[in-house]
């Protein structure tokens, strides 16, 4: 037999052993002194050669042993007729190949691209990796046809995806920085060095993240009580509330420690991206405990409220091994998910409304200007609103002061709580001091109760809050979270635009075993014509290596 290439007769050998159930191995190969190229090449059976293990054998894990097999193939270049031809073949073995144990060989046990694409993909959502392996074992009917093990798939885990080494995993997080920032030039990003070059702290701020602060920028939640990253780092996010009362993502940063200088360098870098900080806040950062910004919007936000949800959702996405380039892999992941569920609220707005609760004008208006969540919290009021009476009423003009009991339930005791409500008749103005309107954007029950009391049947224009409404087109819904498209090989990439490609044709014709058949034939004729060019490469680069030699 004659080959084109030497690689072309090293692959039909292993093609060859796998059918036999034996593995292969290359044992000599030699070089023309001159072209340094390979002129002949010796393919030897792996077991050989008769060789004692220096391993005692009760603690022995390889159990296949050497028998100095003599089955092998010996292939030389012919230089007249410029291939390569086997000049000796010897096909018996001197022990029995078994097929059960051909298919565990190291030599045989490989990741093919879709398995190393769909690795990557479940390893990047959390999934542990023998839930992977379980989940590709029922794909092929059983472990046995995967053609690798369970540490196959975690070696290839923790060599392709996750870095021990903290420098190197920074080099690819920068990697990572200037990628997002190709994509986008809207995306954000500055990192921290110290003295020695070496990592101290990074902020980035997705492109859509930058273009929401615009209407949820008025109320900001930091925490830096997460830390699932591989080097224990901080991570601090800062969050916001959006129009559906949701928690939205306005940023994040990695700390390189807890001190004062860190954090004012990430709230500095942080403001320098957004161009504007929340409410004086610093200045009145001595008053920050509820009774004193009673009386300031805060979007219903409690101090770990935000916090303890998004650590709940980071949860999901993040663990204790996980490197810094994936750390913002999957904040890429997590911005995707955010951003599919605000557009999946904002879809459902858009096809209809919850009924109301009352028949109140004022209750039918928030329900055709405010999103669905947060009109379900409007009427909660309007249903307390028939827990409360006016108890006392003070006038002095245009203003009225209105006392106002609320029947509240506790511990099966009905107590009566009073708040005052001013109320100005000019204007149509009110403050109930109870201050949920001014702290949460919605009316509270009192005042609700007043202007049912003075026959006030429209909201002032000045209670229904833009922040709140569906019909508002706010920008950063026209901006898609950035993705990093290109972690993945071009290979891959290519790989799974043709995988995507093949079920959408498939999806179609699995009906009708006719239809069916139609996409196997145009399938095998495409894969002869890829053959017959793939040959034709290979054989053109062969004449020109040729070429080159004899030149």
């Amino acid at each position: 037999m004659r080959f084109a290439q030497l690689q072309m007769a090293h692959d039909f050998y292993v093609t060859y052993a796998k059918k036999a159930r034996f593995a292969t191995k290359i044992r000599t190969t030699t070089f023309d002194k001159i072209t340094k190229a390979p002129i002949n090449q010796a393919i030897h059976c792996n077991r050989d050669v008769i060789r004692e293990s220096r391993v005692k054998a009760p603690t022995q894990k390889n159990t296949i042993s050497a028998t100095g097999c003599k089955a092998r193939i010996y292939v030389k270049f012919d230089k007249d007729v410029q291939d390569w031809v086997l000049l000796k073949v010897d096909l018996m073995h001197s022990h029995p190949c078994s097929p059960k144990k051909a298919v565990h060989y190291h030599e045989y046990r490989q990741l093919t691209m879709h398995m190393k694409c769909v690795i990557e993909d479940n390893d990047e959502v959390g999934i542990r990796p023998n839930k992977i392996f379980l989940a590709l074992s029922n794909e092929v009917g059983g472990p046995s046809n995967l053609g690798f093990s369970e540490k196959d798939l975690r070696n290839y885990i923790t060599a392709r995806l996750r870095n021990n080494n903290v420098n190197a995993d920074v080099r690819e997080m920068m990697s990572y920085f200037r990628r997002m920032k190709d994509i986008n030039p809207d995306f954000f990003y500055t990192v921290e060095l110290d003295d020695e070059c070496k990592f101290k702290s990074a902020v980035w701020v997705d492109a859509r993240c930058r273009a929401s602060y615009e209407y949820y920028g008025d109320v900001v939640s930091v925490d830096s009580t997460y830390r699932r990253n591989r080097h224990g780092l901080p991570f601090v996010s800062f969050v916001g509330v959006n129009h559906h009362g949701r928690s939205t993502l306005l940023g994040c940063a990695l700390l390189g420690n807890e001190e004062i200088a860190s954090y004012e360098w990430v709230f500095s870098q942080w403001v320098k991206c957004m161009g504007t900080a929340p409410q004086y806040l610093y200045d009145d950062r001595r008053m920050w405990i509820p009774i004193y910004f009673k009386g300031e919007f805060w979007s219903a936000m409690r101090s770990t409220q935000r916090s303890e949800s998004m650590h709940a959702f980071y949860g999901g996405y993040l663990h204790s091994k996980t490197s810094l380039v994936q750390f913002v892999h999957e904040y890429d992941n997590v911005l995707g998910f955010k951003e599919q569920r605000e557009l999946e609220d904002d879809a459902a707005d858009s096809k209809g409304v919850i009924p109301c609760a009352t028949t109140s004008p004022m209750e039918k208006q928030f329900q055709q200007e405010y999103t669905t969540s947060i009109f379900r919290d409007v009427q909660i009021e309007f249903v307390k609103k028939a827990n409360c009476r006016v108890s006392t009423v003070d006038k002095q003009g245009s203003l009225v002061c209105v006392t106002m009991e609320e029947e509240k339930l506790v511990n099966d005791t009905i107590l009566c709580v009073s708040y005052d409500v001013h109320f100005d008749h000019s204007t149509q103005e009110l403050r109930c001091e109870c201050n949920l309107f001014e702290s949460s954007g919605v009316l509270c029950c009192h005042c609700l109760e007043v202007f049912h009391s003075y026959k006030v049947y429209k909201v002032p224009s000045c209670y229904v809050l833009p922040r709140w409404s569906k019909k508002i087109k706010r920008k950063h819904t026209y901006v898609k979270s950035s993705h990093d498209i290109s972690r993945s090989d071009e290979s891959h990439v290519a790989f799974k635009g043709l995988c995507a490609h093949f079920y959408s044709v498939a999806q179609e014709f699995v009906g009708d075993d006719e239809e069916t058949t139609l996409p196997h034939v145009a399938l095998e004729e495409t894969m002869a014509k890829l053959a017959a060019h793939h040959a034709k490469k290979r054989s053109e680069s062969v004449s020109k290596t040729q070429t080159n030699i004899g030149s």
